[in-house]
Formats: C-alpha cells, sequence, structure tokens
C-alpha cells in the first residue's frame, strides 16, 4: 500500500512540474510570423479570410481577437497584408501598400 501511495505522489510531482515547460512551449510558438498578403473575402466572426497572393490563390483563414493590432477598419474587398503565426492566428493586419 505505501509503494502505491509512493508511486501515485511521484506521478503528481511529476506531471505538477510539466506544466510550467508546457506553458512555456506554447508561448514560443512561432518565433518568426509568416506573411499573408491578398484579398480580404470576409469577416467571419473572430476570423478573416484572405485569398493570399504569396501561394497561388490559397484561402487562409486568420484567427483575431483583442491581440491582433487592427491598423484601420476593414471590409470584404480590401488588399491587406497581415503578420500570422504557424497556426494562423493574426498578430496584425493592415490595408496593403499599394505599389508606385
Amino acid at each position: 500500500m505505501k509503494k502505491l501511495i509512493g508511486l501515485i505522489m511521484f506521478a503528481l510531482v511529476l506531471s505538477i512540474g510539466m506544466v510550467p515547460m508546457l506553458h512555456a512551449a506554447d508561448v514560443t510558438e512561432s518565433p518568426t510570423p509568416k506573411m499573408v498578403n491578398g484579398d480580404l473575402l470576409k469577416i467571419d466572426g473572430e476570423f478573416y479570410v484572405v485569398k493570399n497572393s504569396r501561394e497561388a490563390g490559397k484561402e487562409v483563414r486568420l484567427h483575431v481577437d483583442k491581440t491582433t493590432k487592427l491598423e484601420g477598419t476593414f471590409k470584404a474587398g480590401d488588399k491587406v497584408e497581415a503578420k500570422a503565426t504557424e497556426t494562423n492566428h493574426a498578430l496584425t493586419i493592415q490595408h496593403a501598400q499599394s505599389a508606385k
């Protein structure tokens, strides 16, 4: 019985010790953001759907929340530039600079 309790306590201490390491791995998910450029197709709740001109018109669904820096207001049809994590969480979204 004492061995079983000792084993359970060891597992508990080990699992509690792993929590900070797992959280740190999540925070440093994408050290270099990817760029998404293209036409904003629609805004669907917390998601902006962009037709990415960098990847042969592939649609990218970007998650937008209060941590996303929005530079201006957006509507479908706007040309946008976005920085996003590998999991498509938008870090910044701005209107695309027109070529002069």
